[in-house]
């Protein structure tokens, strides 16, 4: 049930959000990208650190992974885990994650987090060749 990187074991959840009626639904897709280092960033909510990749959006709803792991040296086990998250994305749904409201939260699976940084490309790069020819 676990990815081991390093000493640190992962879990990967996902998580369901519906829109509500609420314009700002859109405005706050829930996601630790850090657009300064153009990576993934972890945060730390009571005993986890988590990462939040979007996966799906639509006007139906917003899907994320959730890559959690535990901070302290006993890792927390199935229904701790589960409400802790649950608690997390209530506690984001009430703050940052406006418009959205909770659908369903998976069960935990082992997984990897993403560790690749994203770069723009030029637009030279996207289109395959060179505008000045």
């Amino acid at each position: 049930m676990v990815v081991s990187r390093g000493t640190q074991k992962f879990d990967r959840v996902t998580i369901t959000l519906v829109p509500t009626a609420d314009e700002r639904s859109y405005r706050h897709v829930p996601s630790t990208f850090d657009r300064t280092n153009r990576t993934y960033a972890w945060r730390h909510f009571e005993k986890i650190e988590y990462l939040i990749v979007p996966t799906r959006i639509s006007s139906r709803e917003v899907k994320i992974d959730m890559f959690v792991g535990s901070t302290g040296k006993r890792k927390a086990h199935g229904s701790s885990l589960h409400k802790t998250i649950e608690n997390l994305v209530k506690t984001k749904i009430e703050s940052e994650w406006q418009g959205l409201k909770l659908a369903g939260i998976s069960r935990p699976t082992s997984a990897a987090p993403p560790e690749q940084t994203f770069s723009r490309g030029t637009i030279e790069e996207i289109l395959g060749t060179s505008l000045e020819e």
